[in-house]
């Protein structure tokens, strides 16, 4: 792994130009929206330093109510939109993809939000957005 960073109950790490993101049910106890906005912002702008790099956000180890309410957060936070090229949202169970999905269907993003329950299939999908991402960057 390449950086690491630790907030309370919240891992973030880059590896091979994506940024991972585990989050534990019980982070947001000491925090506001506000805030937990700030520190996801704060700490993807730092592992991407200026580049722009999907993120793989993993729910698994959340509840549903935890992760509606995060989902709306950052699918919807232009701030976070600013500093990521497609945000992925890794689930355990179908109802939280079905419920996840359904959330989606009302947010104005400009980034690509897209909810995976396998884990490969979202790193899959996150390295070939880089790759293609990179690959128009450098033809333009």
């Amino acid at each position: 792994m390449e950086n690491e960073i630790h907030i309370n109950n919240i891992k973030f790490w880059l590896n091979r130009n994506v940024i991972y993101c585990d989050i534990c049910n019980d982070f947001d106890k000491n925090y506001s929206l506000e805030d937990i906005e700030d520190l996801f912002y704060e700490a993807i702008s730092i592992l991407s330093n200026g580049t722009y790099l999907p993120v793989i956000f993993n729910f698994r180890d959340l509840n549903t109510l935890l992760s509606i309410k995060l989902f709306r957060l950052l699918s919807n936070s232009s701030r976070i939109e600013d500093v990521v090229l497609s945000k992925v949202f890794l689930v355990k169970k179908l109802k939280h993809k079905i419920l996840l999905s359904f959330c989606q269907m009302f947010c104005g993003s400009n980034v690509s939000n897209i909810i995976f329950k396998d884990s490969n299939l979202a790193i899959e999908y996150s390295s070939e957005n880089y790759t293609v991402f990179n690959s128009l960057s450098c033809d333009g």
